[in-house]
């Protein structure tokens, strides 16, 4: 009998220690997402370095159409473009086909 308690009493430490250590380290990735989602915000908005493009809303690109890309000479594709100019880092973004050379 004396020897069944101890029995169960060391498995119910060892359920709480496991318990515990689970809790522990889910905090712990919790608080590293966290720290790392504040790093991100703190930096520029947008870094301006060579042949750097603003990361795209969507996956893809929609492609253009004929009729968008009519007029142009050589290549057209659909690039992000400010919805208000005056404001273009704070503004929405939607997709306008632009002419290349």
């Amino acid at each position: 009998m004396k020897h069944e308690m101890s029995n169960m009493k060391l498995r119910c430490i060892s359920f709480f220690f496991l318990l515990f250590g689970l809790l522990l380290g889910n905090f712990i990735v919790e608080a590293s997402k966290a720290r790392s989602i504040d790093d991100t915000l703190s930096l520029p908005r947008q870094v301006h370095l060579p042949y750097s493009r603003r990361h795209m809303i969507g996956s893809t690109a929609p492609t253009c159409t004929y009729n968008e890309c009519r007029g142009c000479r050589y290549k057209c594709r659909a690039e992000q473009v400010p919805v208000e100019g005056n404001d273009p880092i704070n503004s929405a973004y939607h997709y306008r086909c632009v002419c290349h050379r």
